[in-house]
């Protein structure tokens, strides 16, 4: 028995629950090995940065005190002893009375609590002369003023950035956990279908479907994704099902609609999936449905390459991130204001509609892509955003849209 399609939104709910109670294993790299990759526990820092209180500028450190009468007319010149440069790892105390030359990143001797940049003293053989006393903590980093030890660097499900790893690297943790990396399989199904690395026969055409919904997942971070053609069978496509190994995606195209040659969900059903949901209330969508098996969830897109390339938007990428252990989905939908408003969805359902940015003002304005007297292609190859257009909208009323900053190309008439 058929279910009844249900709205996106708890499509997607159904999804995150199942990757939740299927969460990707973790692994330890070190930090030159973790860029892109998915943190699988809360990170803090080990240690203060600075761990001990730093110069800002070259210059002379000195207790700020011994300044305390320097003026125009009584200035202070006191006696240069030692030198402290950043690669100094434990600088002689400060000679009570005396200055030490210090370098940017120089660690502060003890009893010193200011730095006075060179060029704000009259240098003599060996010694300086201030005309204006130097205040306390003067030109020095505090311990901890770039880090404090504790602080929270990455949370669990966050992407390792550049700027993370450096963070966590400068307050000593070289090590990170990372959520194990999924793997993927894209299978296309249709017996007119050839595999890309050969030449199509008579009545044949490339699988391009296989470039789009593989591309699309690699892009997302899925680097590990294979890609297959199967003939139109219920034997060989529950036969490549049940070979597919241990992976946590699959994608397949074709098959999934209401015709006799369409066994998309049997052949799902052989090869020892159980239903997640059977069709979403989304146009292009009606057919789509998704299935797991232990811990590999599959989605059944259908054949047309607009269906799989909104469908791959709308629900498959957001899956990809949650699979790779992200905490939220990537994109997440925004509000766009439509400089005009496409056609309604039926009642009770929604529309992907492609669409251009025209710019960030005080709000973002998009551009829907109408024309249907035009390459069909072009929506594809120039959408910056999917409009989520519901089955009662208003001039001037705010739609949320699927972001695909990738595109860049923008519309060109």
């Amino acid at each position: 028995m058929t279910e009844e399609p249900i709205s996106r939104d708890l499509a997607l709910e159904r999804v995150r629950h199942h990757i939740r109670t299927h969460f990707p294993g973790m692994e330890h790299v070190s930090v030159t090995d973790a860029l892109g990759r998915i943190c699988a526990q809360d990170l803090f820092a080990a240690h203060s940065t600075p761990a001990t209180a730093k110069s800002s500028v070259d210059g002379y450190a000195l207790l700020a005190a011994n300044t305390a009468e320097a003026s125009e007319e009584t200035p202070i010149t006191l006696r240069v002893e030692g030198e402290v440069r950043p690669s100094t790892s434990a600088p002689k105390g400060l000679v009570p009375g005396t200055a030490c030359t210090i370098l940017t990143g120089g660690t502060l001797p003890q009893g010193a609590d200011a730095v006075v940049p060179f060029e704000e003293t009259v240098i003599a053989e060996g010694t300086i002369t201030m005309a204006q006393p130097a205040k306390k903590h003067m030109h020095v980093r505090a311990v901890g003023s770039d880090l404090k030890v504790g602080t929270r660097v990455l949370r669990r499900g966050e992407d390792c950035t550049p700027t993370a790893l450096a963070c966590l690297a400068v307050s000593g943790v070289l090590q990170v956990p990372v959520c194990l990396p999924p793997k993927a399989l894209v299978l296309a199904v249709g017996n007119e279908l050839s595999a890309l690395d050969a030449q199509p026969k008579p009545g044949q055409m490339p699988a391009d479907n296989l470039l789009l919904a593989a591309g699309l997942l690699r892009q997302r971070g899925l680097a590990d994704t294979q890609a297959k053609v199967s003939v139109n069978s219920l034997h060989d496509v529950a036969e490549a099902l049940k070979n597919a190994g241990e992976v946590e995606c699959i994608v397949t195209t074709g098959g999934t609609g209401p015709g006799q040659r369409d066994f998309m969900l049997q052949a799902v059903q052989d090869a020892g999936f159980t239903p997640l949901f059977q069709g979403i209330k989304l146009h292009p969508g009606k057919s789509v449905f998704a299935a797991t098996r232990g811990r590999t969830l599959l989605f059944a897109l259908p054949g047309t390459p607009w269906a799989v390339f909104a469908l791959m938007h709308a629900l498959v990428l957001p899956a990809a991130c949650w699979l790779r252990g992200r905490s939220l989905p990537v994109p997440m939908p925004v509000l766009a204001r439509p400089l005009f408003m496409p056609p309604p969805a039926p009642q009770g359902w929604e529309k992907l509609t492609a669409c251009t940015i025209n710019g960030l003002r005080a709000e973002l304005l998009v551009t829907p892509l109408l024309d249907r007297s035009r390459e069909s292609r072009l929506d594809m190859l120039e959408a910056q955003g999917l409009l989520l257009v519901p089955s009662h909208v208003e001039s001037g009323d705010l739609l949320p849209m699927i972001p695909i900053w990738e595109h860049r190309r923008g519309h060109r008439p």
